[in-house]
């Protein structure tokens, strides 16, 4: 995959997808689809995508590599029309109001509607998205359903695992994608959806079968600017409308406050939707439970029965996870005894709440916690099962939401007994200046911290500090083999460095 090559497509596929072109005439026919202008061949179809603005230079290269048409936003018509003949070009342009949500479409339909051959279950959130992708997927596998995933920590269209590029690729390579897993006999996906993605209409064209939310919490406000923007853009996909018209059926957090708003709206719409959370009032709650380091047993209670949980994923928020995997799976007609199977199938989630030294003296676990919610709820979660002390090894990202820091620190802070600040991804941010507006939050908790900010060090530190019964946390990376400094990636695994770190500390053999 990589530049939506597929089969040439005539007149009559343009006539029926495209708009009537504003200038010029329609080819004979189009050998790809692209939306990068440096992946374009001759006789491509070129998706100029952009904002208010566009660079020339894009349109030029396209132009050169031998575009056969060109589709753009209505408002940059003008000025691509004037542009293409300064070049003396007679290219054809077709022109669309919304061009982020036409690309999806057209992609879409160039790979012959691919989501409407597949069951695909889209979850959304602040955190939780991960883990409950994975669980849906093993239950879906469980009832005989070729699975394939598409995330955070990676792709699986059928094929194998592959590293993921972004959360929820773009709407032309997601398409490509969804045509790949059906070429490769997958009768489902689970995927997540992120509010960027839903934004920016990557997942348009797609027809879901069932939609997941798991919570709301503060997070990309260097994007949405407001916590209410960044709500609106999560609630796209629990209210989606599929392009046949079709309303997929939801399953929310309603331990959520933002989740009961949209069970308000969506009950009111008339939609289906099932709610879940620990109060009995909800459609799912749990019964009797156990938690412990080691997973979650007891049981699920769900409208006209009871699902047996036996998970090897440990935390309060697993249970929350569970329950949101279990409805969809419900509401997609899989039966309880193949749901209980899939739970069970799952031994974990690449960097979340990843044991680092099963039977250790003292836990160490790794977790992808980047958020002061997430941190709460690892934290709130750990401290329950540790009979020592918790000790937290965290950083805050660089060129991202600066208003959580302090908070992040504060709950490190609270919830910790000791915490050891140190350098995430500092990207092109001073790593010193970064934890100056965490320490604000650290100190109004008044507990003691160490300053580090050498992560490899901090880790070290941890270590060397933990007694019997405690458990260190190493919160904000999780699954990243990688540490992002400036502008260039670095190999760095808080799994592989933790590991270095008990292996020296016990002569070769892991605490």
């Amino acid at each position: 995959m990589g530049n939506n090559e597929g089969s040439k497509k005539g007149q009559e596929w343009m006539e029926r997808f495209l708009p009537p072109p504003a200038t010029g005439r329609l080819p004979e026919a189009l050998s790809s689809l692209v939306d990068d202008s440096r992946m374009v061949t001759p006789g491509a179809l070129f998706i100029l995508r952009c904002g208010s603005t566009y660079e020339e230079s894009h349109l030029r290269e396209a132009l050169q590599k031998g575009a056969a048409l060109f589709l753009v936003p209505e408002i940059h018509l003008p000025s691509v029309s004037r542009k293409l003949g300064e070049w003396a070009a007679t290219t054809p342009v077709c022109a669309v109001a919304d061009i982020r949500e036409s690309a999806g479409v057209i992609a879409s339909a160039w790979w012959d509607f691919p989501s409407q051959s597949l069951e695909i279950v889209g979850v959304t959130g602040t955190n939780g998205k991960t883990t409950s992708s994975f669980l849906t997927r093993e239950i879906l596998e469980a009832a005989g359903k070729r699975s394939g995933l598409i995330g955070t920590v990676w792709f699986d269209l059928g094929k194998g695992l592959v590293e993921a590029p972004q959360t929820t690729p773009g709407a032309l390579f997601l398409q490509e994608s969804f045509a790949q897993a059906r070429e490769n006999g997958l009768a489902a996906v689970s995927m997540e959806v992120s509010s960027h993605a839903l934004d920016q209409e990557r997942v348009a064209g797609t027809r879901f079968s069932a939609v997941h939310f798991t919570n709301l919490t503060r997070d990309h406000l260097d994007y949405h600017k407001t916590f209410e923007d960044y709500f609106l853009a999560k609630s796209r996909l629990i209210l989606w409308t599929n392009p046949d018209g079709s309303r997929p059926p939801a399953v929310v957090n309603a331990d959520d406050p933002y989740g009961r708003r949209l069970l308000e709206r969506l009950r009111g719409d008339g939609r289906k939707c099932l709610s879940y959370g620990h109060d009995p009032a909800f459609d799912i709650h749990p019964g009797k439970v156990r938690i412990t380091l080691d997973g979650i047993e007891g049981s699920v209670r769900i409208p006209g029965g009871v699902i047996q949980v036996a998970s090897a994923l440990p935390g309060d928020f697993n249970l929350q996870n569970l329950m949101g995997s279990i409805g969809c799976a419900h509401l997609l007609g899989i039966p309880p005894g193949e749901i209980e199977k899939g739970i069970r199938s799952l031994s974990g989630v690449p960097g979340r709440f990843e044991r680092v030294n099963p039977g250790g003296q003292f836990a160490v676990i790794v977790d992808y916690a980047h958020t002061d919610d997430a941190l709460r709820n690892i934290l709130t979660s750990l401290r329950p099962l540790t009979s020592g002390r918790i000790i937290t090894v965290f950083g805050c990202g660089g060129d991202r939401d600066r208003g959580k820091r302090p908070r992040m620190g504060r709950v490190a802070g609270e919830l910790s007994d000791l915490v050891i600040l140190t350098s995430d991804n500092p990207r092109t941010e001073d790593p010193g200046a970064i934890m100056d507006e965490v320490v604000p939050g650290i100190q109004e908790s008044g507990k003691d911290f160490i300053r580090e900010v050498d992560r490899k060090a901090a880790i070290a530190r941890a270590m060397a500090l933990a007694r019997p019964g405690d458990a260190v946390l190493i919160a904000g990376k999780g699954h990243e083999p990688y540490q992002i400094l400036g502008k260039s990636k670095t190999s760095f695994d808080d799994r592989l460095v933790a590991r270095e770190c008990l292996t020296g500390l016990t002569g070769g053999r892991e605490s």
